[in-house]
């Protein structure tokens, strides 16, 4: 049974939908305990002076996380990786990624340190709006979030190297066990603790993240502690795709830095509630739009560094249909429900009835633009594949520069829906321009096949949504709706219904996303029914 699990948990995933769908089943495990997570919170806390301070305090260590981490993996470790790979060969490879691990070390260390030392000078100016009691809890939680920080960026070394070798099982589980880490600190060590111990539960969430990518990786070839270096040519040009891509995630990250600062200044709870919103709508992003991504980009990378550009299209319109299929009715159902989402995921405690209202309104404007945010991490992996970091980062900057513009103008008549708004434009913006750039780039990217495929989608969630609301509606004349289980009869009967009219009409219109999802769903049901008949012969 050991052997068993070991084999489980060290295999190479080869194909890119099956990837996928590995991915996007831990990313939806991950969501439902980030969910029960959140719920925790506005039960605990509501949306008040204590939750603002503790999202507002993720911002500063979140800040570097993503410049130095997810910029050094996204766009340089995991090509360069997969180029030592192919030409240099396995040992080069692994020295390269415990370079790499030490380098990364020694950076976040550094920078997290000072930003530890003088937090009390940098935070105040990530939130103008705090002061008194509320700014102290900031700057004391950042100090916290700053180790967990460290930890991850560790943890995304390991998770590079599972990416580019293809071993996703333990990559995808590592969100999970973060947000189980978190649900720890809340229950075990808010009691004691206050809010602090939410952060405290934040640094146990990102050991277990190190922990169960280590498990894999150093078993792999990830044995050595080499000392860091500049010098190293595999570095260096990991350091040098990283430039631009860090350029092009601190303008995402000051995009939401001066959307915190703008709801700073508005009524107690509205950075809560944004967050809360965004939380949500992140869902369907992590578990489709993330999920492929990360599952076509060693692919992209492996074209890339064969020079196969034909191969590289086709593999991103592949995967760009897959995403569409999945994602156009999750937007439609996410704005037919997006009340009783609120109100089963967060309407408990002291989480009212007007916290739900607008929570749900901020999340309809973010849903709005779920494909545009669910294609430009695939799209932004194409460019880094083929080691263009500049290309995205220009995007980056001219979408920034629009969307303060747009935040600032809109907050006044509308408050955090014109934040809400400015962002889900921004979104739009982003993606159009970097699809006309690929396609600039590849000559065509035969534009009619995936229009013919979206307006099938649509056609399809159209009827998802008209007849998952006359469902809802239907349940909410014979129901008041006021417990939690008749609110979520009305969502189980709005989906059930909607799903089916989704599927009678994908099948007439003969949608190959369909056909081929159905077939695959039957495949790993199969061969998960032989596994397990296999494993019980083996314990027998």
């Amino acid at each position: 049974m050991l052997n068993f699990i070991s084999k489980i948990w060290n295999k190479e995933t080869s194909s890119v939908t099956a990837a996928a769908l590995l991915i996007g089943f831990a990313s939806l495990a991950s969501r439902i305990v980030g969910l029960l997570r959140d719920r925790l919170l506005a039960g605990h806390f509501g949306a008040g002076d204590a939750l603002d301070a503790y999202y507002a305090a993720f911002r500063l260590p979140d800040f570097f996380y993503q410049l130095i981490v997810l910029g050094a993996l996204s766009a340089g470790f995991i090509p360069v990786f997969t180029e030592y790979l192919e030409r240099h060969g396995h040992g080069e490879a692994w020295k390269l990624a415990e370079k790499v691990f030490t380098t990364i070390a020694l950076i976040l260390g550094v920078v997290c340190l000072i930003l530890a030392l003088f937090a009390d000078k940098v935070v105040p100016w990530t939130v103008p709006g705090f002061s008194g009691d509320k700014l102290a809890m900031t700057i004391s939680l950042s100090r916290i979030l700053l180790i967990s920080t460290f930890t991850l960026g560790l943890s995304a070394v390991m998770g590079g190297v599972l990416q580019a070798t293809r071993r996703f099982v333990a990559f995808s589980l590592a969100p999970v066990l973060y947000n189980v880490g978190i649900i720890i600190g809340i229950i075990g060590f808010t009691p004691s603790f206050g809010v602090a111990g939410v952060a405290w539960g934040v640094v146990l969430g990102a050991g277990l993240h190190l922990l169960v990518q280590a498990l894999v990786a150093v078993p792999m070839g990830f044995r050595r502690v080499l000392p860091p270096s500049f010098k190293d040519s595999g570095v260096r040009q990991i350091l040098k795709l990283m430039v631009p891509r860090i350029a092009g995630l601190a303008a995402q990250q000051v995009n939401l830095i001066a959307l915190l600062v703008l709801a700073s200044t508005l009524e107690s709870g509205s950075i809560a509630v944004f967050n809360l919103a965004n939380n949500l709508q992140y869902v369907p992003i992590g578990l489709i739009g993330i999920s492929f991504a990360v599952a076509a980009f060693p692919a992209f990378s492996k074209f890339a560094a064969q020079k196969d550009m034909e191969g590289l299209r086709q593999s991103f319109l592949t995967t760009t249909r897959k995403i569409l299929f999945f994602i156009v009715p999750c937007t439609a159902l996410m704005l037919l429900l997006r009340a009783q989402i609120v109100r089963l995921v967060l309407g408990a405690g002291a989480f009212d009835w007007n916290a739900t209202i607008r929570t749900s309104d901020v999340l309809a404007i973010f849903v709005l633009s779920l494909i545009a945010q669910s294609m430009i991490p695939l799209a932004a992996r194409v460019f880094y594949a083929m080691q263009d970091t500049r290309t995205p980062l220009y995007v980056s900057i001219v979408s920034l520069a629009a969307n303060l513009g747009l935040a600032i103008i809109l907050k006044g008549p509308f408050g955090i829906i014109g934040l809400a708004a400015a962002f889900t434009v921004d979104a739009f913006a982003q993606f159009l321009v970097l699809w006309y750039l690929l396609r600039r780039k590849f000559g065509h990217l035969e534009s009619r096949e995936v229009g013919l495929t979206l307006t099938k989608i649509v056609l399809s969630s159209i009827a998802l949504f008209g007849f998952g609301w006359l469902a809802r509606q239907a349940v909410g004349t014979v129901f008041q709706l006021r417990t939690f289980w008749e609110v979520l009869l009305q969502a189980v009967a709005a989906i059930v219904v909607g799903g089916g009219a989704f599927y009678l009409v994908a099948t007439l219109l003969r949608i190959d996303e369909m056909r081929e999802f159905v077939n695959t769903v039957k495949l790993k049901l199969y061969r998960q029914a032989k596994i397990e008949e296999g494993a019980e012969k083996a314990s027998i």
